[in-house]
């Protein structure tokens, strides 16, 4: 089996522009000042309709005015209030609108699309656990008690018909110990069994050819490793490496990257090359039959 993980984001709302606008409308809408319709309309007659704003005193008024105390916002006048309005806003957008504050808004955000998203996924594994029960471990052991106990029956049943027919002591016979499946997949060092037991620190080395014929391949579909071109050089160097030494074990997680050299001494991609890509290459390599899992590993 293999495993793939697709990482998706959506770019747009996690970028600086729409973290950072978002977190100026919030800033600039708690402040009623910056809620007001500005003294600036669609043409000059609206502006010396009588648009004026006044904190209280004269000086606060919007543009220049005239005899008749009309206010003006066209001209010199509106572009100074706004101006005005705009240093003020910058202003309380360097206090409010920081570094730490944009981190916690995206953080929120990521933590409201995980929430969100992880209803859907629960949903999907409930369903298919419902529809695909498997039997607990204890339940696993209860039958083999009762699979165990009824061969047991089985085997008196046999011993004292045995005794009645014969007279003779029956001969002691060395027991031998019960073959059972974890010592039969304790064997197996190649296939897909094998490979999901594949950790980083396994020992894995060069398959023989037997081991390699033993994978059986589906119809159709042909033996090879599919890799990303940045760590390819990489992974195949890797490879070739261990097959050079049949006789050697290597363990995944420290001895494989040592092996990323050629003889020019490019190192094939290996930057590209982390701990989970070595392991989801040793684990295909097995699966596939290209590499052997030490069983004392």
């Amino acid at each position: 089996p293999s495993f793939h993980v697709t990482v998706a984001i959506a770019t747009h709302d996690w970028c600086l522009a729409t973290v950072f606008s978002e977190s100026v409308r919030e800033v600039l809408k708690g402040v009623d000042e910056f809620r007001m319709a500005l003294p600036i309309g669609p043409c000059e007659e609206y502006e010396k309709s009588g648009t004026r704003r006044s904190g209280g005193s004269g000086d606060d008024n919007v543009g220049s005015s005239d005899g008749d105390g009309v206010g003006v916002g066209v001209g010199v006048g509106g572009r100074a209030f706004l101006e005005e309005q705009m240093e003020r806003a910058f202003a309380l957008l360097r206090e409010r609108v920081t570094g730490a504050s944009l981190e916690q808004r995206l953080r929120w955000k990521y933590s409201v699309h995980n929430a969100r998203a992880d209803v859907c996924r629960r949903a999907v594994v409930e369903d298919y656990a419902a529809a695909n029960p498997r039997p607990s471990k204890k339940r696993k052991m209860l039958a083999t008690n009762e699979c165990a106990d009824e061969a047991d029956d089985d085997d008196d049943d046999e011993e004292s018909a045995n005794a009645d027919a014969s007279s003779e002591p029956p001969q002691s016979q060395p027991q031998s110990q019960p073959h059972t499946e974890d010592d039969e997949a304790d064997s197996i060092v190649v296939g897909p069994k094998a490979a999901s037991k594949v950790r980083l620190e396994t020992l894995v080395r060069a398959s023989t050819p037997s081991e390699r014929e033993s994978v059986a391949m589906e119809e159709g579909k042909l033996r090879g490793l599919t890799v990303r071109e940045e760590t390819h050089g990489a992974l195949m160097s890797i490879l070739a490496g261990i097959k050079n030494h049949p006789g050697r074990s290597f363990v995944v997680g420290s001895d494989l990257r040592g092996l990323a050299k050629n003889d020019e001494g490019d190192d094939g991609g290996l930057d590209f090359v982390c701990d989970f890509t070595l392991l989801s290459f040793a684990r295909c390599c097995v699966e596939l039959g290209a590499l052997a899992m030490v069983c004392d590993s």
